[in-house]
């Protein structure tokens, strides 16, 4: 029973693709990890440019006290603005995910069915 919960528990708290690499499913963990991190980096920059726009150009002339305000006000402006591209990048985080955990615990069970001669 290990053998299905430690991949599973794997993709859940550490990402998609480490269950796959536990179940020695190497390209499939590495692509899924690769995927996360690109859908993730993407996000970032992402934000990072649509939160622009709400930030004065010269920050060194923002009082420090005040700079969680502006921070705080801008990122309210990027999510009621652009709702759209936050909800899809969190749903395909969120797809790929559940993609990983759900195929950590097939390709376990499987290999668990096989190693105990049951049918596959």
């Amino acid at each position: 029973m290990a053998a299905i919960i430690i991949p599973v528990l794997l993709c859940l708290f550490l990402g998609p693709g480490v269950g796959q690499l536990y179940n020695k499913e190497i390209k499939k963990g590495i692509l899924l990890i690769l995927f996360s991190a690109l859908v993730l980096v993407w996000a970032i920059a992402w934000y990072y440019h649509a939160i622009l726009p709400f930030l004065p150009g010269d920050m060194t002339t923002i009082d420090p006290a005040a700079m969680s305000d502006l921070l705080k006000n801008a990122m309210q402006q990027v999510s009621a603005n652009r709702s759209g591209m936050l909800f899809f990048f969190k749903a395909v985080l969120t797809l790929v995910w559940l993609y990983a955990v759900v195929d950590a615990y097939l390709v376990a069970d499987k290999k668990r069915k096989t190693k105990m001669g049951g049918p596959q």
